[in-house]
């Protein structure tokens, strides 16, 4: 309930307040919270009902872990300097940026029911990401609007960087860095699933 909240605040704010609301809604942070958001309140809504793990909330949950991965590090090694906030914004943007990630990755850690998964799904959690950059070059096709630098490829850094193969350079560099950490997920599932199934053995004996 907590990260849902926080997160439909933030992200409500953080456009409300914004200069330019319509450039705010096409950012990934926003979108990637945003589903972060629904997802921890269908959550609720599971919980509540006595339906805690079901297959498409397993799906968003472990899709909210590499999101909001991406988010933080993305913003912080690469953003972080692109722009200036003021008053309510300097907050949200802290929560959207760094709060949030933060508390799903302690959410999945300390209460989410670790799991077997296939190494296919991998290639599932990495559908949204790779729409997204298609959506954003065929827009900026359109009006010449990119979301992020290493999306233009019209202007150089750093506004753009420079042209198509370098865009899609980014994109083969960042679908790799999905696959590494759906790879690490399902590795540290099977991993503390592993440790568990120990553990219960030694209780039980």
């Amino acid at each position: 309930m907590i990260i849902s909240f926080i997160g439909f605040l933030s992200v409500i704010l953080h456009i409300f307040y914004s200069p330019a609301p319509w450039i705010s809604i096409t950012k990934f942070t926003i979108q990637s919270n945003l589903l972060v958001s629904v997802t921890f309140l269908l959550s609720v809504f599971a919980m509540r009902s006595r339906k805690h793990h079901t297959p498409l909330l397993d799906f968003l949950k472990n899709c909210s872990v590499i999101y909001m991965f991406i988010v933080i590090t993305t913003y912080h090694f690469l953003l972080v300097s692109g722009g200036e906030y003021v008053g309510t914004r300097i907050i949200t943007n802290f929560t959207l940026h760094y709060l949030l990630p933060l508390f799903v990755f302690t959410n999945w850690i300390a209460f989410e029911v670790k799991k077997k998964y296939s190494y296919t799904h991998i290639f599932y959690w990495m559908l949204f990401p790779l729409l997204y950059c298609v959506v954003s070059l065929l827009r900026g096709l359109v009006d010449g609007f990119y979301p992020y630098f290493f999306l233009n490829p019209t202007g150089v850094i750093p506004v753009g960087v420079g042209s198509y193969a370098n865009v899609g350079l980014f994109i083969i560099a960042y679908l790799c860095v999905y696959i590494i950490l759906g790879f690490f997920l399902i590795l540290l599932n099977r991993i503390f699933l592993h440790f568990k199934i120990i553990n219960t053995a030694t209780s039980s004996s």
